[in-house]
């Protein structure tokens, strides 16, 4: 009995966080936090698809952001994150990218490829954390992408996705640094990508491009750097 009254108010407690988060309340992200610590404690991961289906984007920033917590706990909302990859406000984006980093199976190109779209976003962060998906997500899971046939890549895509892998196989860092060397913007921004995918090998190309004149580019090896424990300089 004493299990049983625990769980409902758990339950509760869930329930009336959730209802504060769909009426726009805002609390400085302890009510995230809040109904966060629920669902780690057992509340329905399901009902976080309220937040995630709400109309205001502050309240579906606020249940992704809760999604990309979960790690790979939030799977079973995949489709729910995937669908909302293109969203008009730019914190839904960076935080489905999170969701993508931790989820993604080589069977969600479609996702994936949707993600790797962000590479080229008009937001600044969001650039950023694309790089980092773009560097941290699994070779099978790229290849997948890759080669799905309803992906329609584009040429630089493709391009891109071709350095990224095959210089994780051959450990090819002249092609990298050939790459970071591009006229194409979209094209150094995958070799900065595969630059931080190799850093443990050879930490030179990711050197280089924290000297980018793409503040992208820059910001994004720096961090990946400082991350590996290595020194940019």
């Amino acid at each position: 009995m004493a299990q049983r009254i625990h769980a409902d108010r758990s339950q509760t407690e869930g329930d009336e966080l959730l209802s504060r988060l769909l009426r726009g309340e805002e609390d400085g992200g302890e009510l995230e936090n809040r109904l966060l610590d629920e669902l780690h404690e057992g509340y329905p991961l399901s009902k976080l698809r309220l937040l995630l289906k709400a109309n205001d984007g502050k309240t579906v920033a606020a249940g992704m952001w809760i999604a990309s917590e979960l790690g790979a706990g939030a799977r079973p909302l995949f489709a729910d994150i995937a669908g909302l990859i293109h969203h008009p406000r730019w914190q839904v984006r960076f935080f489905a990218l999170d969701c993508l980093v931790t989820c993604s199976q080589p069977e969600d190109t479609l996702a994936v490829n949707l993600g790797l779209d962000l590479v080229e976003d008009p937001e600044p962060s969001v650039r950023w954390k694309a790089l980092v998906f773009l560097a941290t997500v699994p070779d099978t899971v790229l290849r997948a992408a890759l080669s799905a046939p309803a992906a329609k890549q584009s040429d630089l895509r493709t391009k891109g996705l071709h350095l990224v892998l095959n210089s994780a196989v051959s450990h090819n860092t002249a092609a990298i640094v050939s790459g970071l060397a591009s006229s194409d913007a979209l094209i150094r921004r995958y070799a900065a990508a595969a630059a931080a995918r190799l850093v443990h090998r050879d930490a030179g190309p990711l050197k280089q491009a924290t000297e980018s004149a793409d503040p992208t580019i820059k910001q994004f090896a720096i961090d990946m750097a400082a991350r590996a424990g290595i020194s940019g300089n």
